[in-house]
Formats: C-alpha cells, structure tokens, sequence
C-alpha cells in the first residue's frame, strides 16, 4: 500500500497531511519566515525523512476561472526546491487543484465548534486533508 503525503503551501506555512491507505491523518503545519521557502523545505525534509512518502500531492492554488495566476509561481518554485533539496523526484509529485481548500477547512473547523484561534492555527493542515482526500478520491493513485 502507497505511502502519501499532502502539501498545502504558503507564503509563510506549510501544511501537512499523511495516508497509507485510504485513511488521512492530519499532521502538522511547518511555520516559517514569510517568503523564506528554503527554511520552509529544510524543515519540511525532516518530515519527508521521517515519513518516505512514495507520492507527494501538491495543493495547486488555480485562480477560480481555472487560470494560472502568481501562486502557483510560488508552489512551483517551493515544489523546485523540494526536488533540489530532498530525494523525492519528479515522478513522486501528483498537482491536485486546490480552489477552496482552506475555505472549506475553515468551514468545516467552524462547524465542529472548534475555537477561532485553533481554525487559524489548523486550518493549512486541513487544506492538506482536503488535498489529499480529493487525489484519493479521484483514483489516480
């Protein structure tokens, strides 16, 4: 059974959510110094030496009318810096669209009664559960 790990990426976060299987585990969310993508990707490593996923899906940020837009400049720059500085490789990297994701975690945080302060600490390793469900939902793996 494949190994996965979900990414949603920020500008100053990353969050993180794991499976075997069909079951998705929120893991954690890595903070680093806005727009500091190396200190980012060197903390994410530990994570990725810790986990050996054989997939890494990528939260894909496509503006709304399904257009590229400036974000995904920043995932792929993180996503080469991930390449550069870890052992996963091109052929390990599934791009899941991610339009509403963190919308939708926060939604979903918010329904379940949890506190505003926990929503705004959880709510990018949320998004990276919503990735990850959508790529096994949608059976490419």
């Amino acid at each position: 059974m494949a190994k996965y790990m979900a990414l949603d990426l920020g500008s100053k976060t990353i969050g993180i959510a794991t499976s075997q299987g069909l079951i998705v585990t929120p893991n954690k969310t890595i903070y680093f110094t806005r727009e500091n993508y190396i200190e980012g990707v060197k903390k994410l490593k530990v994570e990725i030496d810790e986990n050996k996923p054989e997939i890494l899906i990528v939260g894909y940020p496509y503006n709304m009318d399904g257009s590229i837009g400036p974000r995904i400049e920043m995932v792929e720059h993180i996503v080469n810096l991930i390449l550069e500085h870890t052992k996963i490789t091109e052929d390990q990297i599934r791009r899941v669209d991610e339009r509403m994701t963190t919308r939708m975690a926060k939604e979903i945080m918010s329904d379940l009664g949890i506190s505003k302060n926990k929503r705004k600490e959880k709510k990018d390793t949320m998004a990276a559960v919503l990735i990850l469900e959508t790529y096994l939902q949608e059976g490419k793996n």
